[in-house]
């Protein structure tokens, strides 16, 4: 690709081009210089435009932080609408740069103190309470004594009943079975709880507290508003932030075939051009349809920093003859010189779908009467 500026090929290049290109393949009248009333030429040269813009934003508000902070590395602004930010990086990279107004960074005590505060958990105690008994894990409480069921009042049929299976097949049956603590009836409670349906608490031991978890047994906890450090800095800050966004600048849909595109694109001596300022102009050799296309896409937006313009444009001509009426002629600048493309005309592709077709109506006339 060339950056040079240069011109599109002239007619007189063009029907040079096409007479070679003939010429070598030994096919069809020559194409004669001064015969123009026998050619025809149009343009349809090929873009290919990307415009990639940097749009800032400005954002200032109050800001805090926890205890002690480092500002040093930031920048310092006095008016963040006048501030001038570094040039932003190569477009295409987003960016976020913060800021801290000159002046504005306070550090005050905070009013806890020494960075610890009051636990509202446990009110300052250091613990909480916690019951002294838990719920027997043996007998889950439903079946703490047979005699008494856990109320210490044993029924007589119960009591008898376990008296007379002291020493029978009742209490060969249940052995893990004991005396119950509330109704004095033998092997007739749960061996965790011996009948009390609870056991001791194994959090507190049975003391009826526990350390508080927040503080743990502290009574304090570290302030929250200041971090445990005591101390609060506040400052007036601001952030930038530049985003980007391409934009395709494209044609009006009159595009040569694909495959003159496609050997365009892969052969052909394309010329680029890339813009990054605002005020730069456009290539001069830069076609009238392009450059009308580009030219109003390049007013400035608002929060525009920077762009990037990407032109890349190929001059491509169709050539048509009365010498060729079967085939069109595309020609753009190669890399070692122009670059012909052989295509048939719209007269020969009516032509010969009209024959397809008429030979389909015939071989379908021929099938209905053979059937």
């Amino acid at each position: 690709m060339s950056g040079t500026p240069t011109v599109p090929p002239t007619d007189e290049d063009i029907l040079r081009a096409v007479e070679q290109h003939l010429s070598e393949r030994g096919g069809g009248d020559p194409v004669r210089l001064g015969h123009l009333t026998a050619v025809r030429i149009s343009w349809h040269s090929l873009l290919d435009c990307r415009i990639v813009r940097t749009t800032q934003t400005r954002t200032e508000s109050a800001r805090s932080h926890k205890g002690r902070i480092d500002l040093s590395k930031r920048a310092v602004y006095t008016d963040l609408t006048t501030h001038k930010a570094d040039p932003p990086p190569e477009p295409g990279r987003p960016r976020r740069i913060e800021l801290v107004q000159r002046d504005s960074i306070r550090e005050r005590a905070c009013d806890c103190g020494n960075g610890t505060w009051h636990c509202k958990r446990c009110e300052g105690r250091g613990d909480i309470p916690c019951d002294t008994t838990v719920v027997c894990a043996a007998c889950r409480g439903l079946d703490p004594c047979t005699a008494c069921e856990g109320t210490g009042r044993a029924r007589a049929s119960a009591r008898r009943g376990a008296a007379d299976g002291a020493g029978g097949a009742s209490a060969q049956a249940s052995p893990e079975r004991v005396r119950c603590a509330k109704c004095r009836s033998p092997r007739a409670a749960c061996p965790k709880c011996a009948g009390r349906a609870r056991t001791e608490c194994p959090k507190c031991a049975g003391r009826g507290s526990v350390p508080c978890p927040p503080c743990k047994g502290s009574g304090t906890v570290p302030h929250e508003a200041c971090g445990g450090t005591g101390v609060i800095t506040t400052w007036t800050g601001a952030v930038i932030e530049e985003r980007d966004r391409t934009e395709a600048v494209t044609l009006p849909e009159r595009r040569p075939p694909l495959r003159a595109r496609r050997r365009a694109e892969s052969a052909g001596d394309w010329r680029e051009t890339v813009l990054t300022s605002f005020r730069a102009d456009l290539p001069a050799d830069l076609e009238h349809e392009h450059h009308g296309a580009i030219a109003p896409r390049l007013g400035r937006i608002p929060g525009e920093v920077a762009r990037r313009v990407t032109i890349r444009h190929l001059p491509l001509a169709r050539l048509t003859t009365h010498h060729e009426p079967d085939r069109v002629f595309y020609v753009f600048p190669g890399r070692s010189g122009p670059e012909v493309v052989p295509l048939p005309s719209r007269r020969r592709v009516l032509r010969a779908t009209a024959v397809a077709v008429a030979s389909l109506v015939v071989a379908l006339l021929v099938l209905a009467l053979v059937l």
